[in-house]
């Protein structure tokens, strides 16, 4: 595709990550406007996203050095980049929440509260990382001969699924879902919860369409992740909504008959 956007003498811009930082440019800037709304200093606003990409970029890194291990042991120099290439999506993703964590404990900020307002952001944030993916011809998906199907680079004529505008699209619908059902939240922290359900669900699809090792059942490791994270993500929604019922919601209601009924 366009790996390198343009050049500056001797200063390449390289698409991934050029999206990556107006991702995570369009993301703050959003956010630091609707502070105020949300009650949140926008100040704090912004440390919480230099936190927050600062963790995810180191703990995509990790994760990714982790998962290829057999080539970055021999080779432990590489493991050092300057272009945003080898990340993986995952270890961004927890490495960033555990830091938002102990830094909204210091800035005495509910942790759930700032989670909630963040997750649209988030959301629209890996959107900009996979047009990145697309641009840089990474993260590519499966020979196919479906109408849409896009070669890796031009000349390239192996036609493949264009997964990373799969999950582009996905991202952005669960932006637009998560900014919708934000201002009738049933609690607070439900916002997280279901960023955490609906990305394993995105992610879990999308990798039918890419390559990947099958480890078990026929599903890769992130497809696993995806599950465990779908599976956590509805069980703490399940218990949000108990606890706020105060009902067993898995039990169905019975109307009273009239033998039970007292008479007046």
């Amino acid at each position: 595709m366009y790996p390198e956007m343009f050049s500056l003498g001797s200063l390449t811009v390289h698409s991934y990550g050029l999206m990556i930082a107006l991702g995570i440019l369009t993301s703050a800037l959003f956010l630091y406007r609707e502070s105020p709304r949300e009650k949140i200093n926008p100040d704090y606003t912004l440390e919480a996203v230099i936190v927050a990409g600062l963790g995810g970029l180191l703990g995509a890194r990790i994760l990714y050095m982790l998962l290829n291990w057999t080539f970055y042991s021999t080779q432990p120099l590489t493991a050092f980049f300057t272009r945003f290439e080898g990340l993986s999506f995952y270890g961004g993703f927890f490495l960033a929440t555990i830091l938002l964590y102990f830094w909204s404990r210091w800035r005495q900020i509910g942790f759930l509260k700032l989670t909630d307002f963040m997750a649209p952001y988030l959301a629209l944030g890996y959107a900009f990382g996979r047009m990145g993916c697309f641009l840089n011809g990474c993260c590519y998906g499966l020979e196919s001969n479906v109408p849409w199907a896009l070669p890796i680079s031009p000349g390239d004529e192996v036609l493949r699924h264009p997964v990373q505008l799969y999950a582009l699209f996905g991202s952005l619908l669960i932006f637009f879902i998560l900014k919708r059902v934000r201002p009738a939240r049933p609690f607070v922290g439900f916002l997280t919860v279901a960023l955490f359900a609906l990305y394993g669900l995105l992610r879990f699809t999308t990798e039918f369409f890419r390559h990947g090792e099958a480890i078990w059942l026929g599903l890769t490791n992130a497809q696993l992740f995806s599950l465990a994270l779908i599976f956590v993500a509805l069980t703490v929604m399940a218990a949000g909504f108990y606890y706020l019922t105060g009902e067993d919601m898995t039990k169905v209601k019975r109307k009273p008959t009239k033998k039970g009924r007292r008479k007046k």
